[in-house]
């Protein structure tokens, strides 16, 4: 008996950190500011989601973002990304590492979430609905909310 419940202790030690994903909930933004310039073109991430360093490095690059133009005054600029990088406090469950390109799709966190599985078929990130695997709300409907609990996710087929 001893044994197997060290075992167990063992297993769910290694296991952790996937279910610590699954089942995690990031504040939703809050800033009205960042709200209404960053929807306008996609989702509204969570500052939760990337390491402070990537949103200043995004927010820095602008008017440069990813393949658009986006103009904002100085000073709007600069609530956003003083917002978004003191929003961005969650190291044990992104880390601190930039993913490639600044992109949350791209972040070892995400990747180890969301590989090719039964539950998850590559033929997700083509449904019409989906479209891209950074549209969270597809699969993630309280992602506006800052829900991301793996029990709620209903994936299209």
């Amino acid at each position: 008996m001893q044994t197997l419940s060290k075992w167990v202790f063992i297993c769910m030690s290694l296991l952790w950190p996937t279910f610590s994903h699954a089942q995690r909930v990031v504040p939703a933004p809050a800033l009205t500011a960042y709200q209404q310039e960053c929807s306008v073109c996609h989702f509204a991430y969570p500052p939760g989601l990337l390491p402070a360093e990537s949103w200043k490095s995004i927010t820095d690059s602008l008017p440069k973002h990813f393949s658009t133009q986006v103009l904002l005054n100085s000073d709007t600029q600069s609530l956003i990304a003083d917002w978004l990088q003191t929003n961005a406090v969650n190291p044990v469950w992104v880390g601190t590492q930039m993913p490639p390109d600044n992109r949350i799709t791209r972040a070892e966190w995400w990747l180890g979430i969301h590989k090719v599985s039964k539950k998850l078929p590559a033929k997700v990130w083509k449904n019409l609905y989906v479209k891209s695997p950074s549209n969270c709300a597809a699969c993630h409907r309280g992602a506006p909310s800052g829900e991301y609990n793996a029990k709620t996710v209903l994936i299209p087929s």
